[in-house]
C-alpha cells in the first residue's frame, strides 16, 4: 500500500483552506492537484476545488445533497456538474466510531471508512464524562492522531488508510492499494479526505 494523496490544511481566521497533493513513486509529496478555500460556516454546504490558489480553473466540487439534513449525502461533481461519486456519514455507527461510506454515482455503497482504534474512539467520546479526570482525558486525547481504515464493503478487506502525519497541524496521508485506487475517481477520494477533517471539525 503506497501513499497516494497528501492533504494539508492551512490555518486562517475565517476560512478553511486545503491543499491536495499527489505523491511520487516513493510516496513523497509532489505536485499540487487541487486547492479549496471556503468560509467555515458554509463548508458543509459546498466546497469547490481549483487547480491552484488563483482559482481560475475548477477541478471538482462536493456539496450537501440537502443542506439541512445532517444524515444526507454529499455529492461529488466534475466542473460541468456531472455526478462522479458520493459519500455519506453513518451517524448511528458514528456514535461509537466515526464511520463514512463512499458511494458510486448511483448511490451504491462501495467503501466503508472507520476509525482504526476503537478504544481511542470511545475514549474521545466518553472520557470527558469521567469524574475528576474527565477534563484531563479530553486534553490528552487531542494529541492522539486520527487514523482511519478504508474497507471494500463486498470483501471486507482493508484497501486504504488515512493517517494524520503531524502533531499540531492537520496534515494527512492517504494511502491505498494500487488496484483499489485505480478503480476509484481520485477526485472522490480527495473530497472524502478533506471531509474527514473539515466536516468533523478537527
Amino acid at each position: 500500500m503506497h501513499s497516494k494523496l497528501i492533504i494539508e490544511q492551512k490555518l486562517t481566521a475565517f476560512t478553511n483552506k486545503y491543499d491536495v497533493y499527489a505523491t511520487n513513486d516513493a510516496g513523497v509529496k509532489s505536485q499540487l492537484q487541487a486547492f479549496a478555500q471556503q468560509k467555515r460556516l458554509t463548508f458543509r454546504e459546498k466546497v469547490t476545488f481549483y487547480s491552484n490558489e488563483d482559482k481560475a480553473q475548477i477541478v471538482f466540487s462536493f456539496r450537501a445533497e440537502k443542506t439541512l439534513d445532517v444524515h444526507g449525502r454529499y455529492i461529488v461533481e466534475d466542473p460541468a456538474g456531472n455526478v462522479i461519486g458520493m459519500f455519506k456519514k453513518e451517524f448511528a455507527k458514528s456514535l461509537l466510531n466515526s464511520t463514512w461510506n463512499i458511494l458510486d454515482a448511483k448511490g451504491e455503497p462501495k467503501i466503508r471508512i472507520s476509525e482504526s482504534n476503537q478504544a481511542l474512539a470511545l475514549l474521545r467520546r466518553f472520557g470527558g464524562m469521567i469524574p475528576i479526570i474527565g477534563e484531563i482525558i479530553e486534553i490528552i486525547t487531542t494529541f492522539f492522531r486520527y487514523h482511519f481504515v478504508f474497507r471494500n464493503i463486498s470483501t471486507d478487506q482493508i484497501v486504504g488508510t488515512y493517517q494524520k502525519i503531524t502533531l499540531f497541524r492537520d496534515h494527512y496521508c492517504f494511502s491505498m492499494a494500487d488496484e483499489a485506487y485505480d478503480q476509484e475517481d481520485w477526485r472522490v477520494l480527495a473530497s472524502v479526505a478533506v471531509a474527514l477533517d473539515a466536516l468533523q471539525s478537527r
